[in-house]
């Protein structure tokens, strides 16, 4: 039972964490850089946009969904 939780923190923690890196990463990009292709700008806006939508989804993909548990023998 705490292998199973366990393994989820983790796998929660590691995904989480690369979600805010992305959007750390884009978001610093587009800030420092200011480039002046619009294609550039649009891109760094999606992946922008997609990882703050990936940071607000990942703990409700990993906690509010219950799993399916085996039934007891009981």
């Amino acid at each position: 039972m705490f292998s199973r939780r366990r393994t989820k923190l983790i796998g929660f923690i590691i995904t989480e964490t690369s979600a805010i890196g992305a959007l750390l990463l884009a978001g610093i990009f587009a800030v420092s850089l200011k480039p002046a292709d619009p294609t550039l700008i649009l891109s760094i806006n999606i992946v922008t946009i997609v990882a703050a939508a990936a940071v607000a989804i990942i703990p409700i993909a990993f906690f509010a969904i219950a799993p399916i548990l085996p039934r007891t023998g009981r």
